[in-house]
């Protein structure tokens, strides 16, 4: 049933009004663990086929800077490549390095066949399964208020989480380019484990044409990462 589900659910969100276009770069203030030391950095790098899907390249990076570089350095960059047309993801490549830890992890997802090849694993899943990173730009796409109490499901690494999303309208916010009225998404764990109803990520969506992503928080796993649109570039 939760299959079926997931597959309306997909096939009703998906739409073709694509508010970026190749070039658009979000650049961010960020605190992490509340420290005001960092910068974070949304880019839509060009079209390109991935096993022959044309899809937009996208990257996430965050870095931290001056002292915060001697306390918690931090270097991540996550790259995706979105379906053009559903903005799912097809590839996540991912390059973390917080403190000491590090990873590298590369994903390829077969979103019709259900299916996701993970350091030479095979991962089933469902259809419109998400990297957590992507519905950054899934959501830019979608009637938000729609989306309330949706269940999704994410893969990381070789997990499949399921999210129930949580959809607070009317916000209004400010951050360093300014203020906005924003509808607040925040994707809630459900499964029965201990971190049942526990967030791990927040975005306040603009709204607006653009749907920008004024404000992200993001549990990490050594602390809170907090991300403020600071400037847009196109």
């Amino acid at each position: 049933m939760r299959s079926i589900i997931l597959i309306l659910s997909f096939s009703f969100l998906c739409g073709t009004n694509i508010p970026f276009k190749v070039g658009e770069s979000l650049n961010y203030k960020a605190s992490f663990s509340g420290i005001d030391a960092a910068t974070g950095r949304l880019e839509v790098l060009g079209i390109e086929k991935i096993n022959n899907v044309s899809t937009y390249h996208v990257r996430f990076s965050a870095n931290t800077h001056g002292f915060a570089n001697f306390l918690f350095p931090i270097r991540d960059v996550i790259d995706l490549w979105l379906d053009e047309n559903s903005l799912v993801p097809i590839r996540v490549k991912k390059n973390i390095s917080e403190g000491k830890y590090e990873k590298k992890s590369e994903s390829d997802l077969s979103q019709n066949q259900g299916f996701a090849i993970v350091r030479n694993d095979t991962i089933s899943m469902g259809m419109g399964t998400h990297s957590p990173y992507s519905l950054f730009y899934f959501f830019r796409n979608k009637n938000l208020s729609k989306i309330d109490g949706e269940i999704f499901s994410t893969i990381d690494g070789k997990k499949i989480t399921p999210l129930k999303m949580k959809v607070t309208d009317g916000i209004k916010i400010r951050v360093p380019i300014g203020e906005f009225n924003c509808t607040k998404v925040t994707p809630m764990r459900i499964d029965k484990k201990k971190f049942k109803n526990e967030a791990t990520m927040s975005i306040w969506f603009s709204n607006d044409k653009h749907r920008y992503p004024v404000k992200i928080w993001l549990k990490m796993k050594f602390g809170a990462f907090v991300l403020k649109l600071d400037e847009i570039t196109n």
